[in-house]
């Protein structure tokens, strides 16, 4: 499946007559890391979300290669910046999203606890266990299937270094096989070391779409100037 490029026309969308995005028109062939970058309130989630399908958009709005959202849906995925999971285990969490996928391989959530390197809090409540650590059970449900898309909300915003490393670590490899990500992050070093293409939005609208080494080398508006220097 041929999911690239990704061809928005014209996004537009507004809550109470209040524009929250204003004319998105992206044109990217990235297939790794794409950043979706901007201060607090410029649109970041709201755009992933759009990008994801959990905001209905005009169906000639967003196009995946030759797919429309809609289409593509099965293939995709999305981790909250607060993820959502059951009261119940890790193991049984995991269990619970390959069974509503209606996979029959009956080793698999040991080869997705063994990726993750979840061993040790597999049959821990989800509700004893830490926010990082929350972070790689979301991150492991949703994997499961291998979704050619991956949306990620500032998943390491809340985490410690060590944590923030690790799952750093995971959206690489993830990257590195054939599962295209696109995260929010506000964090400027973060940016640096594993964004391959950054859009910078602000009041909603891109100031700023090309690769992130191009990003941190040229000459900016104030705005972009001081969330490079001050982020």
């Amino acid at each position: 499946m041929r999911i690239l490029p990704l061809i928005v026309k014209n996004l537009n969308y507004e809550i109470n007559n209040n524009f929250i995005l204003k004319d998105i028109n992206i044109n990217t062939t990235e297939k790794k890391i794409t950043i979706i970058a901007g201060n607090n309130g410029s649109g970041k989630s709201t755009l992933l979300k759009a990008l994801h399908g959990l905001i209905k958009m005009p169906e000639s709005t967003i196009k995946w290669g030759e797919f429309t959202t809609s289409e593509i849906k099965k293939n995709q995925s999305m981790v909250f910046q607060t993820p959502i999971l059951l009261n119940r285990t890790i193991y049984e969490n995991l269990l619970y999203v390959i069974k509503q996928k209606n996979i029959k391989d009956k080793y698999y959530v040991d080869k997705i606890i063994k990726k993750l390197n979840l061993e040790s809090i597999m049959n821990i409540n989800t509700k004893y266990i830490s926010g990082g650590e929350r972070q790689k059970v979301a991150i492991a449900m949703s994997i499961i299937g291998d979704p050619k898309i991956i949306f990620l909300d500032e998943p390491t915003s809340q985490l410690d270094p060590v944590y923030k490393n690790e799952i750093e670590n995971i959206i690489n490899n993830l990257a590195s096989s054939t599962t295209k990500i696109f995260m929010t992050s506000h964090d400027i070093s973060q940016i640096k070391r594993i964004g391959k293409e950054i859009i910078f939005l602000d009041k909603g609208k891109i100031l700023y779409q090309n690769s992130t080494e191009k990003f941190f080398i040229q000459k900016h508006c104030d705005l972009i100037e001081n969330y490079i220097n001050f982020g």
